[in-house]
């Protein structure tokens, strides 16, 4: 008997697409950046992206082994982060918008770290690698790199002097920089290195350098390993 299975109740043990959540939740997030440069000027982006975040939320706590008593704090942060975020649209450029902004960039990327470790969780210690495990090691990539782009843009906020673009010396506009930092940060988590955007101060340098350092591990470790061990069951289940 599947005693972890038993505990999952309700709505999150109901979900038909459980097989290949992670499939899905993959899809979803190439949906998303797909979608963003069309949405950047519009209120549309930020509850996109609001129920993406609450997608993920869900996917990884329903079935990541969770403690159902842990899961609504959580969500109750994420409503509390999307308030801040839709707040500090009505008060730009003003102290009390950037208070908001920092503050829900940060509580952002509490979410997304959490998201992250249940799905890594889940990934290596499964019984076995599937596709959809593959996936889930995929999609918490992608996480890592929205996660930074998060504490970019808080950073930014704090420091507008952090980061440079060819047009000025400066990002502005909130809108377009969570498009040009979710850009800038997966660029940098792959080691591209176009040069376009470029991290100025010490602060913005370090965090650059340690999103490549773990981006590099991450592809070279965790997801080579496992398709290597996916690619072995299959060529075991064929003898």
């Amino acid at each position: 008997m599947n005693i972890d299975g038993e505990k999952r109740t309700g709505l999150f043990r109901s979900f038909p697409w459980k097989p290949v959540r992670f499939v899905q939740l993959f899809l979803f997030v190439i949906l998303v950046m797909l979608l963003a440069p069309v949405l950047q000027r519009t209120p549309l982006l930020t509850t996109l992206l609001s129920v993406f975040f609450l997608n993920i939320l869900l996917v990884t706590l329903s079935f990541a082994g969770f403690d159902v008593r842990r899961r609504w704090p959580l969500v109750l942060l994420w409503i509390a982060g999307t308030l801040m975020k839709a707040s500090a649209a009505w008060s730009p450029g003003t102290r009390a918008g950037d208070t908001l902004e920092v503050a829900s960039e940060l509580v952002t990327t509490v979410l997304i770290v959490v998201c992250v470790v249940m799905i890594l969780r889940y990934v290596l210690t499964s019984h076995e690698v599937t596709v959809d495990t593959i996936f889930g090691a995929i999609v918490a990539y992608f996480l890592v790199a929205f996660a930074f782009s998060s504490i970019y843009q808080a950073v930014a906020v704090i420091e507008p002097a952090s980061f440079s673009v060819p047009s000025g010396p400066e990002i502005t506009g909130r809108n377009t920089a969570n498009i040009e930092f979710g850009y800038f940060s997966f660029v940098t988590i792959a080691t591209l290195g176009y040069g376009d955007i470029v991290p100025r101060l010490p602060v913005a340098r370090i965090l650059s350098i340690l999103e490549a350092a773990i981006g590099q591990f991450y592809m070279a470790v965790i997801v080579a390993w496992l398709v290597s061990a996916h690619a072995s069951r299959r060529t075991a289940g064929r003898k």
